[in-house]
């Protein structure tokens, strides 16, 4: 069902994407001499996604009014409870990212998948294998992008300038760019897929996050000692007929020695 609403939503942001006549990423300069025309494939395949994720739930077709809407609306969530609206399912969105083509990918992601250590309720737990979370990178194509708008974008500059120190988006930034969205015009190429990249980048609550991992663990837990049972089930059965089997072997070898036996005699 998962890969049904994820073909679902690259078809609808496509379309929402090219009735959008005034973006254009061809028109944006630094973006094609940064990126191969490939490149820029996979870029519109991400800011179509976010698009029709953020109509979705503003219900407004009017790209730039919905972008400001539902920058509102993460605002709002940070202002009234301390967290950030998540607009996605999480493992719908890292199923979509890993379809994209792993060169444009890595140009602006990483996805981590170990953890050191996690305080969850009241446990502490250690070197978390197999835990997926998703990372701005702090350098690749993206940066060298920031870097060449940043020559005449006080914002673009100071935010290249914060990644590579935080190595991530930095919380600051993150609070920032919600309350202060209306400077933004989402009909620019530049501004569209910062966007694109701050939508996609807000993660599960970490005990959303925490409660998922365990459940899956457990799972997989259960299914290895449902297996280690079933075989050691099997080896009983087979031992148990193997066994069984021995009096007849036995009484097969009977006759013979009686044989044996009379000839003997005779």
């Amino acid at each position: 069902m998962r890969k049904i609403r994820l073909i679902e939503l690259i078809i609808i942001g496509f379309t929402v994407f090219s009735c959008q006549s005034r973006f254009d990423l061809k028109s944006d300069k630094y973006l094609n001499e940064i990126f191969s025309k490939d490149e820029v494939k996979e870029i519109e395949k991400m800011i179509s996604y976010v698009d029709d994720i953020v109509i979705e739930n503003t219900d407004n077709k009017n790209i730039n009014q919905a972008y400001h809407q539902f920058l509102d609306k993460i605002n709002q969530t940070i202002q009234d409870s301390s967290r950030f609206l998540v607009p996605f399912e999480e493992e719908e969105k890292y199923e979509f990212l890993e379809s994209l083509d792993s060169s444009i990918f890595n140009e602006f992601w990483y996805m981590g998948n170990h953890i050191r250590m996690s305080r969850y309720k009241d446990s502490i737990y250690k070197d978390l294998d197999n835990y997926k979370h998703l990372n701005l990178r702090p350098y690749g194509k993206y940066l060298d992008y920031l870097e060449k708008i940043g020559e005449d974008d006080e914002f673009y500059k100071s935010l290249k300038e914060s990644l590579k120190v935080a190595g991530d988006l930095p919380a600051s930034t993150a609070i920032w760019f919600p309350m202060n969205h209306k400077e933004f015009d989402f009909t620019i190429p530049k501004n569209r897929l910062w966007a694109t990249i701050y939508i996609l980048r807000i993660e599960e609550h970490h005990d959303k996050k925490m409660e998922r991992y365990l459940k899956q663990k457990n799972s997989m837990h259960n299914v290895h000692i449902s297996k280690r049972f079933q075989c050691g089930n099997q080896r009983r059965i087979l031992a148990s007929s193997f066994h069984s089997v021995l009096p007849d072997v036995n009484a097969h070898r009977n006759p013979l020695r009686n044989m044996h036996q009379t000839l003997a005699q005779i």
